[in-house]
């Protein structure tokens, strides 16, 4: 399955686990769930690749916004923004991760679970059990909401100020290649709207 798939049936999260090898569950936003035969590190990069994100660039940005360093939110567009969250301990190899990512927006609620764990459900009414706290997971959803207001404002806002209209000739080329990202990103959400309309009529 490849990033366009994945992004057509929409991601409500993804977490590393161990069958047959290193593989990463998916959990789409209609409940499905299906392993990808990749790594969850793998599949983050595909995703920022596919999206044009820079994700040590956009760890780094958010990060300072919030005063975090650690388990910054990365939003790869307006729906989908990812909270980082660690899904498994003791990983067989050294380099087989602990973390999952899990679309903010499809967050529906959290609950505890045993030994201080807590369970999130999703807007599909899918659970996933994660291995830190509510209190901690509630943290992360915080900064969350303020990562998506800072991305909207950022991507969304930014290029209406009559001051853009003075520097134009200066930072035209980085205007227009980030105007074009928002109008790709915005014709890919309506495709992929189309598409799960299309499905749902039995078309």
């Amino acid at each position: 399955m490849n990033v366009e798939e994945i992004l057509e049936t929409g991601l409500a999260a993804m977490v590393p686990v161990y069958e047959e090898g290193n593989v990463t569950k998916v959990f789409a936003r209609d409940g499905t769930v299906f392993l990808i035969r990749k790594t969850c590190k793998t599949v983050l990069k595909n995703l920022a690749r596919f999206y044009g994100v820079d994700l040590a660039a956009t760890r780094n940005y958010y990060g300072s916004c919030i005063n975090k360093k650690q388990g910054v939110p990365i939003p790869m567009a307006a729906n989908l923004l990812l909270i980082p969250v660690k899904a498994r301990k003791n990983p067989l190899g050294e380099n087989d991760g602990t973390l999952g990512y899990v679309n903010f927006q499809e967050i529906k609620e959290v609950t505890d679970s045993q030994e201080g764990r807590c369970c999130i459900t999703f807007q599909c009414e899918k659970n996933l059990l994660t291995l830190v706290s509510r209190k901690t997971m509630r943290e992360y959803i915080k900064n969350a909401q303020l990562v998506k207001s800072l991305y909207l404002n950022r991507h969304f806002q930014k290029y209406e100020e009559p001051s853009s209209q003075i520097t134009a000739l200066h930072d035209s080329g980085n205007k227009y290649k980030a105007e074009e990202n928002l109008l790709r990103e915005y014709l890919l959400e309506l495709l992929l709207e189309v598409i799960r309309k299309n499905k749902n009529s039995g078309h």
